[in-house]
């Protein structure tokens, strides 16, 4: 037992460090959409649309990516890992939608911690669609975190319009984590990669579509032609696949079931605090007061859920 003890720690050591290289590149994302769509003001659909199209760009290169670094997990997926990646892409697709437009009108961090309330949206929300039981504490840390949004908000008392569109968006990725465990039981989540990929970028074209044919579809392309033919956008634009997307999720299905979930749970939380690490250097971020209070307010909301969470008994279903 002494002998096995050792390498079984270090490789939980491993797969924690692992998840955390996985938050800082989710971390690491904001700011390049950031980037993507402060350089892309004069696209003729608006900061929408240039939104939507970098999202299409994005699953297209994270799906081809999958293709060529680990094509078995598209080879051996079943039809029912296929369907969850498809369900569970395209709840994903409508929160990533507001949230690429929300980062026209935000900072990176505080678009990472309105986007990090997905974790105390989450016990509301399994109440509401699975009728899964919820305490008073996982109510209480809800309200912390949304009480840490009052540090963001404009003078009248306003939530600035990208910390709303952030702020509508996070719902959408707490229905997406509680789809992938409620439908995601006896697969391999991995396998599900390529759909959710495919599903998501296939629901950005459509909106892309949709808001080019309002702009003129040959303005859209003239547009797009002449952002891609740019040696660093394009560049940004295959990082952006690579890094934070095709790199970020491969890790996660990787890592992920070796480390407990409530630990693995605590780890994610780290993907404002880089985030905010990033944008302050690259002068997208002030450390300013409001920033740290609201931010840490909207931590410690989410680490209440997520301990109230492993406090409560569970059943053998849940």
């Amino acid at each position: 037992m002494l002998d096995v003890a050792p390498p079984a720690r270090k490789r939980g050591l491993q797969a924690e460090a692992a998840l955390v290289l996985v938050t800082f590149l989710w971390g690491l994302s904001f700011p390049l959409v950031s980037l993507w769509q402060g350089a892309k003001k004069e696209c003729p659909g608006g900061p929408f649309l240039a939104g939507v199209t970098l999202i299409a760009l994005r699953m297209a290169l994270a799906t081809a990516f999958v293709l060529l670094l680990a094509p078995r997990q598209l080879t051996r997926a079943t039809q029912r890992e296929h369907a969850v990646g498809a369900a569970v892409g395209l709840v994903f697709g409508a929160g990533f939608a507001l949230q690429t437009w929300a980062l026209a009108f935000t900072t990176p961090a505080r678009s990472a911690f309105f986007t990090s309330l997905c974790c105390a949206w989450t016990p509301l929300l399994g109440l509401l669609l699975f009728r899964l039981p919820v305490g008073l504490l996982q109510l209480a840390g809800l309200a912390l975190g949304l009480a840490g949004t009052a540090w963001f908000v404009d003078k009248d008392w306003r939530l600035g319009f990208g910390e709303a569109l952030t702020l509508a968006a996070s719902p959408f990725f707490a229905v997406q984590m509680l789809l992938l465990d409620r439908l995601g039981r006896g697969i391999d989540s991995g396998r599900t990669t390529p759909a959710f990929f495919a599903t998501t970028g296939a629901l950005a074209v459509g909106l892309a579509l949709a808001a080019g044919a309002r702009c003129g579809f040959a303005a859209w392309w003239r547009w797009l032609a002449g952002a891609l033919a740019d040696r660093a956008t394009a560049l940004e634009v295959v990082l952006i696949a690579l890094l934070p997307t095709f790199a970020a999720f491969w890790l996660m299905n990787r890592y992920q079931p070796r480390v407990p979930a409530n630990r693995a749970a605590l780890i994610y939380l780290l993907e404002p605090v880089f985030a905010a690490i990033i944008s302050i250097p690259l002068g997208f971020e002030r450390l300013t007061g409001p920033l740290l209070l609201g931010g840490l307010l909207i931590l410690t909301g989410n680490v209440v859920v997520e301990v109230a969470g492993w406090l409560r008994p569970r059943d053998g279903g849940a």
